[in-house]
């Protein structure tokens, strides 16, 4: 058997297929479409109206190197095609070649079977050809093929080559003696998906182990070619050769190019094939073989051809309403000229009244949609031709984004505290995970295709990379202070991603009278405050009945209804070692559609009191283990006419004994039905010091 587009794979000719460039020859496309035009004037109509061309020269024959672009080469990368495209160019009617020959008395049914047993071959045409005689190509078949950049073998071959340089269809030719015949006394050809360690020996004297998947083109006994790649070495014509099969075939150009890509086996065919071929094509492109070869190597062209079909064929059928063209386009166009143009590229019409109902010719699989239609209408028009107008569009503000506009706001807010924003990967490495407690752990989303071990899973806290940020930039500064705004990602019940805010500060010394951690707890509330959130709208809980408290060793937690809204903490000393950072650093992480909700949820207001304050301050050393907002609730509970208490002081170390702290809080009275007198507001202190001292406080 000889596959024509063996012949062709060499280092250059590939070259100019990556990029998509072929050559043509001139007087071939002119005895196909009858025009005037010089080479230089044909090269730049192609060049406005299909794809960019250059005119070189061999022995004074013109030749066109045509860049195809990738959505073109199925319909448009063979002599044929090419003419069709000159033809709407130049607004002429294109007009296939006729096939003429004389088929003999025999059949070719009676002597050849084609069975197809994969979904990868969609269509397999076949015809035979008795008494041939091989011998050299006449001189006007080896300059066609010349000047097309491919080296004439002899005649049948040459005529294989042509054909598909003149239909764009990849064709084989076996030699009928080499095949086996099957139980009914026929030469039978199959084609099948390879078994497992099977090979092929190529027309190159190559041996290659195949996969499982890997078409292949087999007789009854043994593999004969590689399906849409390279013939084999079973069945290859030779001098000898006096009886042929030609096949013309259709195949899965997703398969092709896999089994391509396997093998390390680039040719022709295989490219064309992955651009996805019309099956139609086979049937057209088989008979132009056999009208050729019968003219170049004389034989008896058997009666009939076998045409097993393995695919349904579906036209789409593209609605498009005449008003649309022009807000599309941006000019005018008349509805005859759109029809005009429309047949000249092949396209079957049917006009209404309001609306064109298109079907693509099946050879323009990049045709899916209306604006495909339409960008062909404006293309054959001349993209030169397009009339400079100013665009005609109501210009409408974009609606408004709540969430977006309330990250600006937190960001703006952020930044008054001098936080500086940080944008980090979203992905969290191997490394990181090992650290992890397996609570976390099992949260992990993994994922499916990771580039390297550093990028294996979606993070599921902005945590790993703050400490990251941290390790990097103390080596120039000893204060950090950063914020983020992203998404976090972890496993409940499905996947599931949050948008949070988180922020860090670290500083490389300890300050206890000034700790970190009372600056973030700051910052935090102070948000709060400033988006309107009162403090009886959230709660505060230890840390330790979280999630969190596996990766914070001290914090605090915020639930609004038992919900939980953020946490801040100190990372447990583990990471800090894991991340190479030393310090004092803490950390907080938010949600973010919880905090807006908060923020949007209804709110009472209240009139200005009409009686004046009364205003005290109490100070008290605790045990350090109990929680500010315990104590804060404490005192509110203890008093009927306290409005407010706020924390102003915290103090560690010199008087103070080892694991306690000393804390002042400012408490405001007010009675909403009269002024309090001094000995009302004693007896509410009274109280507040005695709750006090049941929690372990001791007054100062």
């Amino acid at each position: 058997m000889i596959f024509v587009y063996s012949l062709v794979q060499m280092q250059g000719f590939w070259s100019n297929f990556n990029k998509i460039g072929m050559k043509f020859s001139y007087s071939w496309l002119k005895e196909l479409v009858k025009f005037k035009e010089s080479p230089s004037k044909l090269a730049e109509l192609l060049t406005l109206y299909l794809a960019e061309t250059k005119v070189s020269v061999r022995k004074k024959r013109a030749i066109l190197d045509v860049d195809l672009l990738p959505n073109r080469v199925a319909d448009a990368s063979s002599h044929l095609g090419l003419a069709r495209e000159i033809s709407a160019i130049l607004n002429k009617k294109f007009n296939y070649s006729q096939v003429r020959f004389k088929e003999g008395k025999r059949m070719t049914k009676s002597w050849l079977k084609v069975t197809i047993k994969s979904p990868y071959c969609r269509r397999y045409v076949a015809r035979n050809i008795w008494h041939v005689k091989v011998k050299s190509s006449p001189q006007w078949l080896k300059e066609r093929l010349e000047d097309c950049g491919l080296r004439p073998i002899n005649n049948i071959v040459d005529a294989a080559n042509y054909a598909m340089l003149l239909t764009g269809q990849p064709l084989h030719v076996f030699d009928f003696q080499k095949i086996a015949f099957n139980k009914s006394k026929k030469k039978e050809i199959i084609i099948r998906q390879a078994k497992k360690g099977e090979q092929i020996i190529t027309l190159e004297r190559q041996s290659y182990k195949l996969k499982e998947g890997n078409l292949l083109i087999c007789d009854k006994e043994k593999p004969i070619a590689l399906a849409g790649i390279k013939g084999g070495l079973a069945a290859e014509v030779d001098k000898d050769t006096r009886f042929i099969i030609l096949e013309s075939a259709n195949f899965d150009g997703a398969n092709i190019h896999l089994t391509s890509r396997e093998l390390g086996l680039k040719t022709d065919a295989s490219w064309r094939f992955e651009h996805h071929l019309d099956p139609d094509l086979a049937v057209y492109a088989v008979d132009i073989l056999a009208q050729l070869i019968q003219q170049v190597a004389e034989g008896e062209i058997l009666k009939g051809k076998i045409d097993a079909i393995n695919c349904s064929t579906h036209k789409i059928v593209i609605p498009i309403n005449f008003a649309s063209w022009e807000k599309f386009l941006g000019w005018p166009i008349n509805k005859q000229e759109i029809i005009k143009k429309l047949k000249l590229l092949g396209f079957n019409l049917v006009e209404r009244q309001k609306y064109l109902l298109v079907t693509p010719p099946l050879y323009r699989n990049d045709i899916e949609k209306a604006e495909d239609v339409m960008g062909e209408v404006a293309r054959l028009q001349g993209f030169n031709q397009i009339p400079s107008l100013p665009p005609k569009e109501e210009i409408i503000l974009p609606a408004k984004n709540e969430f977006w506009e309330f990250k600006e706001k937190i960001k703006d807010w952020l930044k008054t505290y001098h936080l500086e924003e940080v944008y980090n990967y979203s992905l969290v490495s191997q490394k990181d995970k090992e650290i992890l407690a397996k609570n976390w752990q099992s949260k992990l989303i993994t994922l499916a295709n990771p580039l390297s071990n550093l990028f294996c899973y979606l993070r599921p806290t902005l945590l790993f990379n703050f400490l990251k940020n941290v390790k990097d930039n103390f080596r120039f500064t000893g204060k950090i202070r950063f914020f983020e705004i992203g998404k976090i990602y972890h496993w409940e019940t499905k996947e599931k991603e949050e948008t949070v805010f988180g922020g860090i500060l670290a500083r490389k010394e300890k300050i206890l009278k000034q700790p970190l951690f009372y600056e973030a707890k700051g910052i935090i509330e102070g948000l709060l405050t400033d988006l309107g959130i009162d403090k009886d709208d959230y709660s505060i809980k230890p840390i330790e009945k979280t999630a969190y408290s596996s990766i914070l060793e001290k914090g605090m937690a915020f639930y609004v209804k038992n919900q939980l809204l953020g946490v801040i903490g100190l990372p447990q000393k583990k990471f800090l070692k894991k991340y190479d950072v030393e310090g004092e650093i803490v950390f907080w992480e938010i949600k973010l559609l919880a905090l807006i909700a908060l923020e949007q949820a209804e709110r009472e207001y209240e009139p200005l009191p009409q009686y004046p304050a009364a205003i005290r301050d109490v100070s008290l050393i605790i045990r350090r283990d109990i929680l500010i907002d315990k104590i804060l609730k404490t005192i509110q509970e203890a008093a009927s006419y306290l409005e407010d208490a706020d924390l102003f002081d915290i103090y560690e170390g010199g008087n103070v004994p080892f694991g306690k702290q000393s804390l002042s809080f400012h408490l405001i009275f007010r009675s909403s039905e009269k002024t309090l007198k001094s000995e009302e507001v004693d007896k509410e202190m009274k109280k507040i010091y005695q709750a006090l001292k049941k929690l372990g406080a001791e007054i100062r």
